[in-house]
């Protein structure tokens, strides 16, 4: 009889499932052949007729889907079956999504292998039940500190909504409840500020995670955030122009004069870069998201604005030789115009989501030799220094954050009519759905005893900084 729970993580005799990511399916579907003329597309084998099929998204053809194989490499028609139609519906989840899906359902079915639990089994006892085993399994792991509740209660939605998706397409009934679902009365302030609520189902599977007191430390804006500084900030950008690497010296004066995350920033076009001559004012602003060929966070359709100076040396590095020839290496993107910041080799830092080329050829472009310059070039020099800190690119956003609070609210009465439009116009720059958010900044701001600057007066010194670099 195998065990509810193991006290520690064992090792495996069996050959484990695994997945392999396709980067081109075509869909076809098969129907039972009939004597009406049949399309051209269209093949007969045997008593059905297979052809073309249009999935929920309009495309025949579907990139970068996950395949789950069995231990002896034949296919688990279930789980891959059930990441095709994800990957085929009208708005499917993005490619890294898909993969979190074929990690997931990899992890259960491995895990349940472990003691011979069938996952299409319904015991009567309920810890031998495979949805209450995985679970039973999982809080081991967190009581061992291999694994984090978030981690495992998005596995368990994963695994949830497999078995859901399971009784709609195969008419699956298991005899006995695989969870039971619980409904929550959820509330939230809007973008307006306003207080309103929804209502949520979750199952009993998850498991509970004590709240986190915020003692301060951290914004939470997607994930923790620590602002750095004005000392900081300054030594970052000098430590940062001593590595002498001009793209990203200005990739990251790109995030931290606008507030873009790594995704907008590393897919940035050529064409988004404006003429100088044809610039008026101090800034310009770039649309990035949704019908634009610059990923944003949920593709989400908004402008972010840069310095004027900083278009200007970012038109002149790309006009450049040294930029020439690293677009000589890439090939044309298949969504629009030549990524600003490619690396040596001509390939792109994060590859856009649009981007057809997307897995085709090369594994997926995320971020990783943005990481590498990080943990083996900038990190290792901040090290060396007397005061140093911990770097993240995502807490260049942060920074943006704060500067720009710190220059549009100061001096301003608590309350007024100023101070809210100030704040709103903090929350759109920013691009956050709701004025809470925004709000975590500023009381982080108003808690922490720390000096930020004004973002204008921080970016005269980065303009004067920045225009005794090379960068042609």
């Amino acid at each position: 009889m195998p065990a509810a729970v193991n006290r520690k993580q064992r090792q495996t005799s069996f050959r484990k499932f695994r997945f392999v990511v396709l980067p081109l399916i075509s869909v076809f579907k098969a129907e039972e052949a009939s004597n009406d003329e049949l399309p051209e597309a269209a093949v007969i084998q045997g008593k059905y007729v297979i052809r073309p099929f249009k999935s929920d998204s309009g495309k025949y053809e579907l990139r970068n889907v996950p395949v789950i194989l069995k231990s002896d490499g034949t296919i688990w028609h279930h789980g891959s079956l059930y990441i095709l139609s994800r990957a085929s519906e009208y708005n499917p989840p993005s490619d890294q999504t898909l993969r979190s899906y074929a990690k997931g359902l990899v992890d259960y079915i491995n895990t349940l292998s472990v003691d011979q639990v069938d996952y299409l089994s319904t015991p009567l006892r309920k810890s031998l039940r495979p949805t209450y085993h995985y679970r039973a399994e999982l809080e081991e792991r967190i009581n061992g500190n291999l694994l984090a509740i978030s981690t495992a209660n998005s596995r368990i939605s994963i695994v949830v909504n497999f078995y859901r998706w399971m009784k709609r397409r195969f008419d699956y009934h298991p005899t006995q409840d695989l969870w039971i679902e619980i409904k929550k009365y959820v509330r939230y302030n809007n973008r307006q500020g306003f207080s309103s609520g929804r209502e949520v189902i979750t199952t009993n599977l998850n498991i509970m995670q004590p709240k986190e007191v915020n003692t301060g430390e951290y914004i939470v804006d997607g994930g923790k955030l620590y602002p750095y500084c004005e000392e900081q900030q300054r030594t970052l950008i000098n430590v940062l122009f001593e590595t002498q690497n001009t793209e990203m010296v200005l990739s990251f004066l790109f995030a931290l004069t606008s507030g873009a995350r790594s995704l907008a920033t590393y897919t940035l076009r050529t064409t988004d870069i404006v003429d100088p001559e044809a610039v008026k004012g101090t800034e310009v602003a770039i649309r990035i998201g949704q019908r634009t060929a610059v990923d944003n966070k949920n593709n989400k359709a908004m402008n972010i604005y840069i310095p004027s100076w900083l278009n200007r040396l970012i038109y002149t590095y790309v006009n450049s030789e040294r930029y020439k020839k690293r677009a000589a290496k890439a090939g044309q993107p298949t969504d629009g115009a030549q990524y600003v910041f490619l690396t040596s080799r001509g390939n792109p830092f994060h590859i856009a989501k649009s981007d057809m080329r997307r897995g085709q050829d090369n594994p997926i472009q995320d971020g990783n030799s943005v990481r590498k310059f990080i943990s083996e070039t900038l990190q290792p020099a901040l090290n060396k220094l007397e005061s140093s800190f911990k770097f993240r690119f995502h807490n260049l956003r942060a920074c943006f954050g704060m500067n720009l609070l710190e220059e549009k609210l100061k001096g301003l009465p608590v309350n007024s009519v100023a101070y809210t439009r100030a704040l709103g116009k903090v929350q759109q720059r920013m691009g956050h759905a709701e004025r809470s958010t925004t709000e975590r900044y500023l009381n982080y701001l108003e808690d922490k005893d720390l000096k930020f600057q004004a973002q204008s007066m921080f970016e005269q010194h980065l303009q004067t900084i920045s225009e005794n670099h090379v960068y042609s």
